[in-house]
């Protein structure tokens, strides 16, 4: 039997791809020890099998590299390095999977990114024929920008309505969702309140009633050209009169696996609508069922990296026995800060990410240095403030993980420039870094170390105040401060955060031994 060539190179690539992870494997046998130095390699085949074949395939590589990284070896007469078992057991399988699993996703986000931009182009060659059909991509590219932009799924649903509303000259829009399984319900409507549709529906309108009811059950576009003579509207003739309009048309909208909605114009006049008009609301629809899976797919990655990156940094705490939630409060102070600092969603985004990840790095830390309660000495210290680096390179690997290198790789920078590893100042230090600086530090001033308890909230508040404009940056600070008396955080004192973040606390604290 002749196999096409394509399904022949693609066997000959997961082959060769199952090769050079056994390969690696070979040479990290050969090294005969591990850590090995050989262990990074792995990247390569997880990374090329992750963006062009199935999940199963890249998970089956990123598990012959967690095997061919555990202790496991120790059967072919590896030598392991007892020190660092939690990490060869957890560490590096976490990571592995973690670019498996995010790299195929991402994959799958850009093959639909493509698509959208794909339909975007074919409506540009249209636009010289058709005066509609420009203003239809100036709403699909407005749509596409929101996406891109890092919106929210009701940012985004709030600019289609009004978007579809403007180039279809309607009196109102909205996107009917279902309410269980008996009644319809608006979503973000363009041309009255929800308050309005509660009034008379305040379980959802019938199902199955109306255009959107009917474009739903039958999956196409249905239209009306008078509501109050339309059978369809039964129940749904007074709210009609209230709003304002007397015709109606809706297409279908997918809004999860068969789950369907319907985008649904409205206009004030009886209207007889045209095929070119039905036919362009098909193809708003369309977009619009491609936004919102994008939107709720780019959230649901988003999740799932965070969550990730939550899991890989908390396994690696999980050395200190005084760690406990601290990356998780980090995240979650950072990106507030990030949002009362009105920074777009994209980038609150990628300070919660960067903040969660932060010391990602302390993965190269030996026990002996992260668990030592005494001042550590000189060469010690200098170990220590490798993890920035470490951290930083990690997401320089990882092509998902970029945006957060600025923040992981210089959370220690100082406002005055005396941190490190650069030595930047003032504004020169990513303002990501600068936010996860001052949520750090408060975090490590207010939770219990090996070597001293934790401080009171008007205690770290003072030293925030009295090092902003020298350590951090007052702006941030301020705002951070503004952000946590606001939230009613608590006072460490009825019950401290117990964590085991060392690193750069302030002068004022430096007394039991040398900051980690």
């Amino acid at each position: 039997m002749n196999l096409p060539k394509h399904n022949v190179f693609s066997a000959l690539e997961r082959a060769a791809a199952f090769t050079a992870t056994a390969g690696v494997g070979g040479l990290v046998v050969i090294d005969g020890q591990l850590p090995s130095a050989f262990s990074t390699l792995f990247f390569v085949p997880i990374i090329f099998v992750a963006y062009r074949y199935p999940l199963s395939v890249a998970l089956v590589v990123a598990g012959l590299a967690s095997f061919f990284s555990s202790p496991a070896m120790a059967l072919f007469g590896v030598r392991v390095d007892d020190s660092v078992l939690p990490v060869l057991w957890t560490g590096w399988p976490a990571v592995y999977l973690f670019l498996a699993v995010s790299l195929n996703q991402w994959s799958s986000i850009q093959e639909q990114r493509s698509q959208l931009d794909f339909t975007e182009q074919h409506l540009l060659e249209v636009r010289a024929r058709n005066d509609k059909r420009e203003q239809e991509l100036e709403t699909l590219s407005a749509i596409h920008t929101t996406i891109i932009s890092g919106s929210d799924e009701t940012a985004v649903v709030e600019e289609i309505t009004r978007r579809v509303a403007e180039v279809c000259g309607a009196k109102a829009c909205m996107i009917m969702v279902p309410v269980g399984t008996t009644g319809l319900r608006p979503f973000l409507p363009v041309g009255f309140t929800d308050e309005v549709f509660a009034r008379f529906f305040p379980n959802g309108a019938p199902y199955g009633e109306g255009v959107d009811g009917w474009a739903i059950l039958h999956k196409r576009v249905a239209a009306s050209q008078n509501v109050f003579r339309d059978p369809r509207y039964e129940r749904l003739k007074d709210f009609a009169a209230v709003v304002g309009f007397a015709s109606a048309a809706a297409a279908p909208v997918e809004l999860d696996q068969e789950t369907f909605g319907a985008l649904v114009v409205c206009y004030a006049d009886e209207r007889e609508f045209t095929p070119e008009e039905l036919t362009r609301l098909e193809r708003l629809a369309g977009q619009t069922e491609l936004a919102i899976r994008s939107v709720r797919q780019r959230e649901s990655l988003a999740r799932f990296a965070f969550d990730t990156a939550l899991a890989l940094t908390e396994a690696i705490e999980s050395r200190d026995p005084y760690t406990g939630d601290h990356c998780r409060r980090l995240a979650e102070h950072a990106a507030l800060t990030a949002a009362r600092l009105a920074l777009p969603p994209r980038d609150i985004e990628i300070v919660r990410l960067g903040a969660a990840l932060h010391d990602m790095g302390k993965i190269v830390v030996p026990d002996s240095i992260l668990k030592k309660a005494d001042k550590l000495t000189p060469e010690e210290y200098a170990v220590v403030k490798q993890h920035c680096y470490s951290g930083g390179q990690i997401c320089k690997r990882v092509g998902f993980l970029m945006n957060a290198y600025p923040i992981v790789y210089h959370h220690h920078e100082r406002w005055d420039g005396k941190g490190y590893p650069d030595g930047l100042s003032g504004e020169r230090v990513p303002q990501g870094a600068r936010i996860v600086a001052v949520v750090d530090a408060f975090d490590a001033m207010t939770t219990d170390r090996p070597y001293r308890k934790a401080m009171r909230f008007d205690e770290a508040e003072a030293i925030l105040r009295d090092g902003a404009g020298g350590q951090w940056d007052p702006t941030i600070v301020t705002v951070f401060l503004d952000t946590v008396t606001v939230r009613g955080d608590p006072h460490p004192e009825d019950g401290h955060h117990a964590d085991g973040h060392r690193l750069d606390l302030p002068h004022q604290l430096q007394g039991s031994g040398e900051h980690r």
